[in-house]
């Protein structure tokens, strides 16, 4: 095999190496981003959700209590399932998180875009551009005061990338 042949074999294999590193890094991204638009500031719950194999199931006095409450039973990130109760100003514009009850989220329809699943993800890209396009930019206080996820948060006027385990 000639120098020229080992160079250009090589070359291959660098390229295979980088799209196998940006395949594994778009499917992180992914499986950050969040499936979910901004749910209705007025939260309801029929029915626990079915959770993974070694999740205690809720108390029932405790599950009826957080129902009661407009909360609803969830995965809170790595701490595991718990009551997620709404917040008072949910859905209110805002700039910042210190704000809001909760925090302060981007507005999914101007920072998120549908990934080839039809999933929600994180489109910095777009995040980019309306910082760039705007001094100030609003979002959303979140009806909920449990936020797991990735999501667009607005900080100080400005989009910005958070994920809450």
């Amino acid at each position: 095999m000639t120098l020229q042949e080992k160079i250009a074999e090589n070359g291959h294999i660098k390229h295979l190496i980088l799209f196998i590193t940006l395949a594994m890094f778009a499917t992180a991204i992914v499986a950050c981003g969040s499936n979910e638009s901004i749910p209705n500031p007025t939260p309801t719950l029929a029915e626990p959700i079915d959770f993974p194999a070694g999740f205690p199931t809720p108390d029932p006095e405790i599950l009826a209590d957080c129902l009661a409450n407009g909360g609803r039973w969830e995965v809170l990130g790595f701490s595991g399932p718990g009551c997620n109760l709404p917040t008072s100003d949910g859905g209110e514009a805002c700039q910042d998180s210190e704000e809001c009850e909760s925090g302060c989220l981007g507005d999914p329809d101007l920072v998120m875009s549908e990934d080839e699943f039809g999933n929600l993800i994180l489109n910095q890209e777009l995040a980019e551009k309306l910082n760039a396009a705007n001094e100030v930019n609003l979002g959303i206080c979140s009806p909920w005061k449990g936020n797991f996820g990735c999501q667009m948060w607005v900080e100080n006027g400005r989009y910005v990338a958070i994920c809450v385990d």
